[in-house]
């Protein structure tokens, strides 16, 4: 059975309290006495610390918050290099520079320094003059490229607050290994030594 009167249009049996509040109109206290209801405030009207804060807002305030560390924010112990570490690194270097300076005459002349070696161990006539001279130029290119690279590496590293003692340590290992190759190569190409190598094996 249908009912004979016309149906409702949108909000005709609603309250006047829910009609207010879905139009956002807010109803003071004297209408509500009237009415005999509650007032309706709107959300923008109420007190700030009554309102729930929103996403971002929570966000912010949790960022600046004492102890919590932003992402991707570098911590102040990461942009200060340790001071032993600097003084390490410093020192490194300075042993760097004295070991480059006392070898530049052997390797400037580095047949004259293998010459008197061989001799003391019975082999004479070395005429790999040339070989060596190239050789003990190359090493001590290589030296001061090696020196000159801990160098730079070493003061972006130290003013990125990074560990740097190593690099000067790696380089100078690097040094004396290509001193030692370019002596074994200048030493290894001349025949009397290696006349020499021969009749000391079994």
């Amino acid at each position: 059975m249908s009912e004979s009167r016309p149906r409702p249009q949108f909000g005709e049996y609603a309250s006047p309290e829910e009609q207010r509040a879905r139009i956002a109109e807010p109803i003071d206290e004297q209408r509500a006495e009237e009415l005999g209801i509650a007032p309706v405030v709107p959300v923008e009207r109420q007190p700030r610390q009554q309102q729930e804060p929103t996403l971002r807002e929570q966000t912010r305030e949790q960022a600046h918050e004492p102890g919590v560390m932003q992402p991707g924010a570098p911590t102040v112990a990461a942009r200060r290099p340790v001071a032993g570490d600097r003084i390490a690194t410093s020192i490194l270097l300075g042993l760097g520079l004295v070991g480059l300076i006392v070898t530049m005459p052997g390797l400037l002349d580095l047949p004259g320094l293998i010459r008197p070696a061989l001799v003391q161990m019975g082999v004479s006539g070395y005429s790999s003059d040339g070989l060596a001279s190239a050789m003990g130029i190359l090493a001590l290119g290589l030296q001061i490229a090696l020196w000159v690279g801990a160098i730079i590496l070493s003061s972006r590293s130290l003013r990125a607050g990074r560990l740097t003692f190593w690099i000067p340590l790696v380089a100078g290992v690097a040094a004396n290994l290509v001193v030692v190759i370019c002596l074994a190569v200048a030493m290894g190409a001349d025949p009397a030594f290696m006349e020499y190598v021969r009749s000391q094996q079994p």
